[in-house]
Protein backbone atom coordinates (compact mmCIF):
# COMPACT_ATOMS: atom_id res chain seq x y z
CA UNK A 1 0.00 0.00 0.00
CA UNK A 2 1.00 3.35 -0.73
CA UNK A 3 1.56 6.06 2.03
CA UNK A 4 2.05 9.72 0.60
CA UNK A 5 1.44 11.48 3.71
CA UNK A 6 1.36 10.76 7.21
CA UNK A 7 -0.61 12.79 9.66
CA UNK A 8 -0.51 12.86 13.78
CA UNK A 9 -3.22 13.29 15.72
CA UNK A 10 -2.38 14.53 19.48
CA UNK A 11 -5.55 15.23 21.61
CA UNK A 12 -4.96 18.02 24.00
CA UNK A 13 -7.79 18.83 26.59
CA UNK A 14 -6.47 22.02 28.68
CA UNK A 15 -5.84 19.75 31.48
CA UNK A 16 -2.84 17.88 29.70
CA UNK A 17 -1.18 21.01 28.42
CA UNK A 18 1.89 20.90 30.98
CA UNK A 19 2.53 17.13 29.18
CA UNK A 20 2.06 18.42 25.41
CA UNK A 21 5.58 19.92 25.54
CA UNK A 22 7.45 17.04 26.15
CA UNK A 23 5.56 14.31 23.71
CA UNK A 24 5.42 17.55 21.02
CA UNK A 25 9.30 17.51 20.75
CA UNK A 26 9.28 13.66 20.64
CA UNK A 27 6.78 13.61 17.78
CA UNK A 28 8.67 16.41 15.64
CA UNK A 29 11.88 14.46 15.58
CA UNK A 30 9.64 11.39 14.67
CA UNK A 31 7.79 13.49 11.41
CA UNK A 32 11.54 15.06 10.69
CA UNK A 33 12.73 11.63 10.37
CA UNK A 34 9.77 10.29 8.02
CA UNK A 35 10.09 13.38 6.01
CA UNK A 36 13.49 12.71 4.99
CA UNK A 37 12.52 9.36 4.27
CA UNK A 38 10.03 10.67 1.55
CA UNK A 39 6.52 10.60 3.71
CA UNK A 40 5.37 14.19 4.40
CA UNK A 41 3.98 14.79 7.83
CA UNK A 42 1.37 17.18 9.57
CA UNK A 43 1.57 17.15 13.64
CA UNK A 44 -2.25 17.97 13.95
CA UNK A 45 -3.03 18.94 18.02
CA UNK A 46 -6.52 18.85 18.67
CA UNK A 47 -8.20 20.68 21.27
CA UNK A 48 -10.90 22.85 23.32
CA UNK A 49 -9.25 25.41 24.23
CA UNK A 50 -6.55 26.80 21.77
CA UNK A 51 -5.98 29.31 23.82
CA UNK A 52 -4.36 26.72 26.05
CA UNK A 53 -1.62 26.03 23.67
CA UNK A 54 -0.43 29.66 22.43
CA UNK A 55 2.94 29.68 24.31
CA UNK A 56 3.70 26.30 22.71
CA UNK A 57 3.00 27.25 19.92
CA UNK A 58 5.11 30.27 19.77
CA UNK A 59 8.21 28.45 21.01
CA UNK A 60 7.42 25.15 18.25
CA UNK A 61 5.76 26.76 15.22
CA UNK A 62 9.03 29.19 13.87
CA UNK A 63 11.35 25.70 14.37
CA UNK A 64 8.97 23.87 12.91
CA UNK A 65 8.55 26.00 9.75
CA UNK A 66 12.48 25.16 8.81
CA UNK A 67 12.04 21.40 8.81
CA UNK A 68 11.32 20.42 5.42
CA UNK A 69 8.27 18.33 4.49
CA UNK A 70 7.07 18.81 8.46
CA UNK A 71 3.80 20.74 9.70
CA UNK A 72 2.20 21.88 12.42
CA UNK A 73 -1.41 22.54 12.99
CA UNK A 74 -3.98 22.85 15.03
CA UNK A 75 -7.70 21.55 15.15
CA UNK A 76 -10.07 23.76 17.24
CA UNK A 77 -13.08 21.27 18.68
CA UNK A 78 -15.21 23.13 21.25
CA UNK A 79 -17.55 20.71 22.18
CA UNK A 80 -15.19 18.09 22.77
CA UNK A 81 -14.79 17.35 26.34
CA UNK A 82 -12.12 14.68 26.70
CA UNK A 83 -9.27 13.08 24.47
CA UNK A 84 -11.58 10.80 22.74
CA UNK A 85 -13.84 12.96 21.49
CA UNK A 86 -10.71 15.40 20.39
CA UNK A 87 -9.62 12.22 18.69
CA UNK A 88 -12.41 11.60 16.80
CA UNK A 89 -13.42 15.06 15.59
CA UNK A 90 -10.11 15.37 14.30
CA UNK A 91 -9.95 12.26 12.59
CA UNK A 92 -13.70 12.78 11.02
CA UNK A 93 -11.52 16.72 9.98
CA UNK A 94 -8.94 14.94 8.40
CA UNK A 95 -10.83 12.42 6.50
CA UNK A 96 -13.33 15.30 5.41
CA UNK A 97 -10.60 17.25 4.24
CA UNK A 98 -9.02 14.63 2.23
CA UNK A 99 -12.06 13.75 0.65
CA UNK A 100 -12.35 17.25 -0.46
CA UNK A 101 -9.04 17.24 -2.11
CA UNK A 102 -6.69 18.03 0.75
CA UNK A 103 -7.91 21.44 0.98
CA UNK A 104 -8.59 24.04 4.42
CA UNK A 105 -6.11 23.16 6.83
CA UNK A 106 -4.20 20.31 8.09
CA UNK A 107 -2.26 19.46 4.74
CA UNK A 108 -3.67 15.84 4.08
CA UNK A 109 -3.68 14.28 0.72
CA UNK A 110 -6.16 11.72 -0.56
CA UNK A 111 -7.36 9.42 1.52
CA UNK A 112 -5.96 6.21 -0.01
CA UNK A 113 -2.23 7.50 0.77
CA UNK A 114 -2.82 8.87 3.70
CA UNK A 115 -1.88 7.09 7.25
CA UNK A 116 -3.35 8.70 9.79
CA UNK A 117 -1.13 8.24 13.81
CA UNK A 118 -2.33 9.02 17.42
CA UNK A 119 -0.93 9.12 20.26
CA UNK A 120 -1.17 10.77 23.69
CA UNK A 121 0.71 13.60 25.78
CA UNK A 122 1.73 11.13 28.20
CA UNK A 123 3.59 9.25 25.88
CA UNK A 124 6.69 9.96 24.24
CA UNK A 125 7.77 8.31 20.78
CA UNK A 126 10.77 7.45 19.74
CA UNK A 127 12.22 8.69 16.39
CA UNK A 128 11.85 5.92 14.27
CA UNK A 129 8.07 6.10 15.48
CA UNK A 130 6.24 6.93 12.18
CA UNK A 131 8.34 5.71 9.77
CA UNK A 132 7.65 2.18 11.53
CA UNK A 133 4.19 2.46 10.90
CA UNK A 134 5.17 3.52 7.55
CA UNK A 135 6.72 1.03 6.78
CA UNK A 136 3.60 -1.26 8.45
CA UNK A 137 1.55 0.40 6.03
CA UNK A 138 3.37 -0.29 3.03
CA UNK A 139 3.95 -3.96 3.88
CA UNK A 140 -0.31 -3.75 3.51
CA UNK A 141 -0.97 -3.62 7.04
CA UNK A 142 -4.46 -1.93 7.82
CA UNK A 143 -3.68 -1.08 10.94
CA UNK A 144 -0.79 -1.15 13.59
CA UNK A 145 -0.24 -0.09 17.17
CA UNK A 146 2.15 -1.65 19.99
CA UNK A 147 2.59 -0.99 23.26
CA UNK A 148 2.87 1.36 25.99
CA UNK A 149 6.00 1.22 28.84
CA UNK A 150 4.95 2.38 31.49
CA UNK A 151 1.59 1.84 32.61
CA UNK A 152 -0.80 -1.59 32.94
CA UNK A 153 -3.27 -0.87 30.72
CA UNK A 154 -2.85 -0.35 27.15
CA UNK A 155 -5.06 2.11 25.30
CA UNK A 156 -5.18 1.27 21.68
CA UNK A 157 -4.97 4.81 20.69
CA UNK A 158 -1.99 5.84 22.53
CA UNK A 159 -0.19 4.54 19.84
CA UNK A 160 -1.56 3.50 16.58
CA UNK A 161 -1.86 3.68 12.86
CA UNK A 162 -4.21 3.42 10.14
CA UNK A 163 -5.05 4.06 6.60
CA UNK A 164 -7.43 7.19 6.68
CA UNK A 165 -9.42 5.09 3.84
CA UNK A 166 -11.00 3.17 6.93
CA UNK A 167 -12.33 6.07 8.43
CA UNK A 168 -13.75 7.58 4.99
CA UNK A 169 -15.88 10.53 5.46
CA UNK A 170 -18.93 10.15 7.47
CA UNK A 171 -17.77 6.95 8.71
CA UNK A 172 -17.70 5.55 12.30
CA UNK A 173 -15.51 7.74 14.79
CA UNK A 174 -12.11 6.31 15.04
CA UNK A 175 -12.57 4.98 18.91
CA UNK A 176 -15.55 2.87 17.35
CA UNK A 177 -13.73 1.34 14.12
CA UNK A 178 -10.19 0.04 16.04
CA UNK A 179 -12.01 -2.01 18.61
CA UNK A 180 -14.06 -3.96 16.66
CA UNK A 181 -12.74 -4.63 12.85
CA UNK A 182 -9.83 -6.44 13.94
CA UNK A 183 -7.46 -4.52 11.43
CA UNK A 184 -4.79 -4.60 13.57
CA UNK A 185 -1.94 -6.14 11.91
CA UNK A 186 1.29 -5.27 12.93
CA UNK A 187 3.34 -4.53 15.94
CA UNK A 188 5.40 -1.27 16.12
CA UNK A 189 8.32 -0.37 18.58
CA UNK A 190 7.23 0.49 22.06
CA UNK A 191 6.64 4.13 23.13
CA UNK A 192 6.86 5.35 27.11
CA UNK A 193 5.25 7.26 29.12
CA UNK A 194 6.60 10.63 29.83
CA UNK A 195 7.93 11.62 32.79
CA UNK A 196 6.34 14.83 33.13
CA UNK A 197 3.77 15.50 35.77
CA UNK A 198 1.09 17.61 35.42
CA UNK A 199 1.15 20.53 38.33
CA UNK A 200 -1.91 19.29 40.98
CA UNK A 201 -4.99 21.46 41.15
CA UNK A 202 -4.55 24.10 43.71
Amino acid sequence: MRVDRAVVVLPVPPADTPLAEACLEHLVAAADEAAAGGVPTTVLLATSAPAALERLLASWAPLVALVDGVDLAVDHHPRAEDAGQLIDAAAAEVARRAAHGGTGGAGTGGAAGTLLLVTSPDVVVGPGWIAEHVRHRRAGARASTGPVRGGGDHRLVANCALGLDLLGAGGPPLSQLLPRTGVVHAVTPVVARTRVRAPASP
